[in-house]
């Protein structure tokens, strides 16, 4: 272990600054990869912008090209305020119409009378009864609280309910039904007598026995029905029988039996009896009607109850007149029709309520002197085709409505499309911009392993005067892709349709605008044009953004459905133009980090070997100067 010495004693030289400099040599590579990592982290982010932006305008693209986009939708003005309200899609048809609003729909309100509060109701059973809606409720007795808890609680869809506290010791139970109209009124089966002792209801009447028609299936007159499913139904071994039992039907089959026209009213059902200890999960049935002179066809899938198997009847079938029956087998084993029955509910009243609040009534109004009645005043959607209406106050007298074109929603998606474009181009130029003075190069730097390298100050100089991703093709073709194609001419169906999108108030510059300023591909618009084009022909506006040339259902021209796929390639989450730059950069980043942390490791070790050479040279120099002071001293001495 060589000796202790004070660096510099010996040889006269600052030992300590030679090695600090010849450390700093080292260290040149280490602030290369950091300026790098530096200005590659800055890439990423204006990448990442890059990456929201054109999502943003991909986003806004797509609002103009869905077949849903308003562009084309139109709104309904009536000539008096607060009396009606609407909207129209785009197949509506523009025009004016005249309404009058004789009544509006209203919703059954009862009541009961005054009740103590502490009454004690017994157990038992009631329903509420509301439309087609039928709550069966099971009491386990208490009080006037806890049967309006259990009808709050158990009949919500059908009824709103409420205690209505007269005094501390006294309330009245009311009711309101959820929906209007006639057939939403509210009635109670109160056998127990329950609602009776809550004060809500009268005295109970049964309602009367259901009317029975029994209907004949004619044996003699089936057809096959479907047989290209039913592959039976060809082989004459498998033709429906009359047996002990009942008309036996096998197994993958399908057959119509005509029966004796047959008209059901309002709440008919049908109800099929079987016979036999194997029946079917689910019985698969239809029928045929006559409207008019024309004969349809309607089906369902029906389950067995403690009826039978009960097809409960829509209200369109009501008059009409039932021809035919079809029943399908389309288990393993034969089924076995014993009976089929059209089952009528005669008016039953209940339980009348103490008061009537307000009665159940439909709107009633006439459009354009056409009488007409609904069991709601919000959401008419069936009254005028692509219209929804809401009835909102009865009028004196007729009015009049106008459908017109919606242009304040589709103007406004255009402004958000041309802004967020916009945006797009702005930040592109920026990002990509180059000063011309600028040189930068970096071939005459040596290589990264080179330990004498350094990366010029003038190289870092020239790169702030430029746009992080100046030159990189990636955004050059995107912007000129853009330009491209907000320029183009697109193909328009629609009469004195728009081909460019200039026609409508959208371009690079009005007449008279510099050629730099237009260069910039900044879209501008002229308010009065575009409004002008959506009031008089917005479904050609719609289409172009986008277009169904070839009747498909699918976009497949227009600037919007240009745009968007032009943008594909750079914002797809896989596989995407710029996540793929992103991860480049942050792969980049990532090595870099590996070699300065290899690079720092490296100048630790040669630090302490340069201290240590310099330390044996030190000693070297001052061995060697005491043995000349000797050999001097000695010579002198002799001498």
């Amino acid at each position: 272990m060589p000796a202790f010495t004070m660096p510099g004693m010996a040889s006269g030289q600052n030992t300590n600054d030679i090695v600090k400099q010849l450390v700093e040599l080292e260290k040149k590579p280490i602030k290369r990869w950091e300026m790098e990592n530096l200005y590659s982290k800055a890439q990423a982010e204006a990448w990442t912008e890059m990456k929201n932006k054109t999502n943003d305008l991909n986003s806004k693209t797509r609002n103009l090209t869905t077949f849903t986009s308003p562009l084309a939708t139109k709104k309904i003005v009536p000539s008096e305020e607060g009396v009606l309200s609407g909207e129209a899609t785009r197949g509506a048809k523009a025009g004016k119409k005249s309404i009058e609003i004789i009544e509006l729909a209203t919703k059954h309100q009862v009541t009961g009378k005054q009740t103590d509060l502490e009454t004690k109701i017994k157990a038992g059973k009631f329903a509420i009864v509301s439309g087609k809606e039928k709550i069966e409720l099971e009491f386990t007795g208490g009080s006037l609280n806890d049967l309006t808890n259990l009808i709050k609680n158990s009949a919500a869809s059908i009824a709103n309910t409420h205690l209505i506290r007269v005094n501390p010791e006294e309330g009245i139970l009311s009711l309101t039904a959820t929906k209007s109209g006639i057939k939403s009124k509210l009635k109670f089966m109160d056998p127990d007598g329950i609602l009776f002792q809550g004060g809500l209801v009268g005295e109970y009447t049964p309602p009367p026995e259901a009317k029975t028609l029994a209907v004949n299936l004619d044996i003699t007159k089936t057809d096959a029905f479907q047989s290209e499913k039913f592959e039976n139904n060809i082989q004459p071994a498998y033709n429906p029988i009359q047996s002990e039992t009942g008309i036996e039907l096998k197994t993958l089959t399908a057959y119509s039996f005509l029966i004796t026209e047959t008209k059901p009213q309002e709440d008919d059902y049908l109800r099929f009896q079987l016979n036999g200890e194997s029946k079917p999960p689910r019985l698969d049935v239809g029928i045929y009607y006559k409207v008019g002179e024309e004969e349809r066809y309607k089906n369902a899938s029906i389950f067995p109850t403690d009826e039978g198997y009960v097809w409960k009847l829509d209200d369109s079938l009501k008059g009409k007149a039932i021809q035919k029956v079809v029943i399908t087998n389309s288990g393993e084993e034969s089924i076995f029709i014993s009976k089929l029955e059209l089952v009528s509910q005669p008016e039953w009243k209940g339980a009348e309520p103490i008061q009537n609040i307000a009665e159940a009534k439909d709107a009633k109004f006439k459009i354009d002197g056409v009488e007409i009645s609904r069991d709601k005043n919000e959401g008419l959607n069936d009254v005028l085709e692509s219209v929804s209406l809401n009835l909102l106050k009865v009028t004196e007298k007729p009015i009049t409505f106008d459908i017109e074109p919606e242009t304040d929603k589709g103007k406004e998606l255009i402004k958000s499309f041309v802004k967020s474009y916009n945006e797009l181009i702005l930040f592109s130029k920026e990002i990509t911009a180059v000063d011309r003075d600028g040189k930068i190069s970096d071939k005459d730097f040596a290589a990264d392993n080179d330990r004498k390298a350094d990366i010029g100050k003038d190289f870092w100089k020239n790169k702030e005067k430029t746009g992080l991703l100046a030159g990189d093709n990636a955004v050059l073709r995107l912007t000129s892709g853009l330009k491209t194609i907000i320029s183009g001419a697109y193909p328009n169906k629609q009469e004195k349709g728009f081909r460019t999108l200039a026609e409508i108030g959208i371009s690079t510059g009005q007449i008279g605008t510099s050629w730099e300023k237009m260069q910039d591909g900044l879209l501008q618009i002229d308010e009065d044009l575009l409004n002008r084009a959506l009031n008089e022909n917005p479904e050609a506006v719609k289409e172009l953004f986008a277009s169904d040339l070839n009747s498909d259902a699918v976009s497949d021209e227009g600037v919007g459905y240009r745009i968007v796929e032009h943008l594909k390639p750079y914002n797809q989450f896989t596989g995407g133009i710029v996540n793929s730059k992103i991860q480049l950069l942050e792969d980049n980043i990532s090595d870099n980090k590996k070699k300065i942390k290899n690079q720092e490791a490296h100048i630790l070790a040669y630090e302490g070997k340069l201290k240590q050479r310099f330390l044996y040279m030190e000693q070297g120099v001052g061995r060697n100067k005491s043995i000349g002071n000797y050999l001097n001293n000695n010579l002198r001495g002799a001498q």
